[in-house]
């Protein structure tokens, strides 16, 4: 988002208020900004990321909005100790929101076995194993709200990500069904396809691509931004803004759906 173009305030959700969420992926980039999106709303979050320290997967939750805590979301036994974790010291699961998830660029004939498996590991079955273990409680409560954060590559190609233009649909058709396994429980499911987002990586690339080519900042991003018709890249509260709504009690009958935020970059009709 532009320095011209200001973030809507959005007025406090109180239905947040007690709401329990684990958001994975989220200490950073737009999963930072999905956590904080909820936090800021009332919730308390519970932000899982590979990234974090692994003694913090021993720590105790402390008193902040926002926790960092450890996770691999590969590893079913850290999900499910995780899951256990937050329970005890909680008593409850709301809000899951899967962000976790990698890009690995190439063609079919460049990328290798471990590479594929690498990325469907991460990507889909990280999803998986997450939105399991957390269903019991929400079906117990009889109220939950999952949420994944795709990307457009899960609605059309895009060139030189051949593994994203297989997980990521494979995560949009595991939604779309685990949705209608689960709406009865008042559970709604449902995925977020971001365009380009201007992530501190997107940051760190820009810095890059300038200096390699001898422009500046803002000419790179207008050539970035030139297939967006809204004109400019996303700002990752954008997101942010949109997981928390999905993920509210306001939000009491979209579910199975896949919504680009994109500024208008995908050419799909439906």
């Amino acid at each position: 988002m532009s320095e011209t173009t200001p973030v809507p305030t959005l007025p406090h959700d109180t239905g947040f208020a007690g709401r329990v969420a684990l958001v994975t992926g989220g200490t950073g980039g737009i999963g930072g900004a999905v956590a904080i999106a909820l936090a800021q709303r009332g919730a308390r979050v519970v932000a899982a990321d590979i990234g974090v320290p692994a003694q913090a997967a021993v720590d105790g939750f402390p008193d902040a909005d926002c926790t960092d805590v450890h996770l691999d979301v590969t590893s079913k036994s850290e999900v499910t100790a995780l899951v256990a974790r937050m329970l005890a010291a909680f008593g409850r699961i709301d809000l899951l929101v899967n962000v976790a998830g990698v890009v690995s660029r190439g063609s079919a004939a460049d990328l290798g076995e471990d590479e594929w498996d690498r990325v469907m590991r991460i990507n889909l079955k990280g999803t998986f194993l997450c939105s399991q273990a957390v269903m019991p409680a929400m079906k117990a409560q009889r109220f939950g709200r999952i949420a994944q954060i795709v990307s457009i590559a899960g609605l059309e190609v895009v060139d030189n990500l051949i593994l994203s233009n297989a997980s990521r649909p494979a995560v949009l058709g595991f939604a779309k069904a685990l949705a209608r396994e689960v709406a009865a429980d008042n559970i709604l499911v449902n995925s977020i396809c971001p365009g380009i987002f201007m992530t501190d990586r997107m940051e760190q690339l820009a810095t890059a691509r300038c200096k390699e080519r001898g422009i500046t900042r803002e000419q790179y991003l207008a050539e970035f931004a030139g297939g967006i018709p809204a004109g400019r890249t996303g700002d990752p509260r954008e997101v942010g803004d949109l997981a928390a709504f999905l993920c509210s009690p306001r939000n009491t009958y979209i579910t199975g759906a896949a919504i680009p935020i994109d500024g208008g970059k995908t050419l799909r009709l439906f």
